[in-house]
Parts: C-alpha cells; structure tokens; sequence
C-alpha cells in the first residue's frame, strides 16, 4: 500500500510540471496534493517550515503570473489597458487551446489592444512581444519554485 501512494506522490509532483505547458492543471495544487497524501497516509514528519515555505511559494506563483506579465508589456510600451489585456489573455489562454493559448491568447490580446490605443503596429507588437518575455519568466521562475518544493519535500522526509 505505501509503495502506491508513493507513486500517487510522484505523479502529483510530475503532473505539477506537466501543468506548465498543459495549464489547466493547477500545478502548485499538484504539490499540495503530494505533500497532503504523504502526511496523511504515510508519514506525519513534514515539518512547520516545509508548510509555511509551500504556503509562500504557494502565493508567490499565484502572484507571479499576473504581477510579471503586467511588467512585462508596461516595460515594452504597453498601455495600462494592454496590461490588463496580458492578464485577462493569460487567464482565458488557460481555456482555450492549452498549452499554447497561454502564449498566443495574450499575445493576441495586448496586439489588438495596444492596435486601437496607439494605431501602430511596431508599437503594438513590441508590447505584445512583452506577454511572450512574461510567459518565458513566469515559467522559468515556476519551474525554479517548484523544484525546490520537492527538494525540501526531499529533505524533510528523508533528512531532516
């Protein structure tokens, strides 16, 4: 029975990767789900500290997607509307044609945005350019936290 909820543990913490290119997995919930299954089911020794790190990474990615990619098309010249258009193309890129509708949703939407504020394609496209550096950010900084989630996971089951 333990090596199957070992494996159970495994996968959720695979399919927390998986989830950066399929994003309608909920990653960092994958992570939750790994760490809850091992305190329940197979061992209680995850310390205070693992749960309050897991907690803040937790916020920090949540955070991260919306927070960079607003930076992201502001830096390039985007409006605060193409901003918002990043963010919103982000969330609906989710649903619409996973994985690639994270990149191109909001490429799309911060385009015909900044088009009908600024009326200049080179413009448009430089702060639609800004959502694509976001995407690449976000998830490189994601694929960081992540694992780190399961190196201290590592550490605290079998170290500390």
């Amino acid at each position: 029975m333990e090596t199957i909820l070992w494996i159970l543990i495994i996968l959720s913490f695979l399919m927390g990767y998986v989830g950066l290119v399929y994003p309608v997995i909920p990653s960092i919930l994958m992570y939750w789900i790994g760490a809850l299954i091992y305190t329940f089911f197979v061992g209680d020794n995850l310390g205070i500290m693992f749960w309050l790190i897991l907690g803040v990474f937790t916020i920090l990615v949540f955070i991260s997607d919306m927070a960079i990619t607003k930076y992201y098309v502001g830096k390039l010249g985007g409006t605060t509307q193409g901003e918002w258009a990043a963010i919103i193309g982000v969330i609906l890129g989710m649903f619409i044609y996973p994985p690639l509708g994270v990149i191109f949703v909001p490429l799309f939407l911060v385009f015909i945005t900044e088009m009908f504020m600024y009326k200049d394609a080179s413009k448009a496209l430089k702060a639609a350019l800004g959502s694509l550096a976001a995407f690449v950010t976000t998830t490189l900084f994601k694929i960081v936290v992540y694992t780190l989630i399961i190196l201290w996971f590592v550490l605290d089951v079998f170290v500390f």
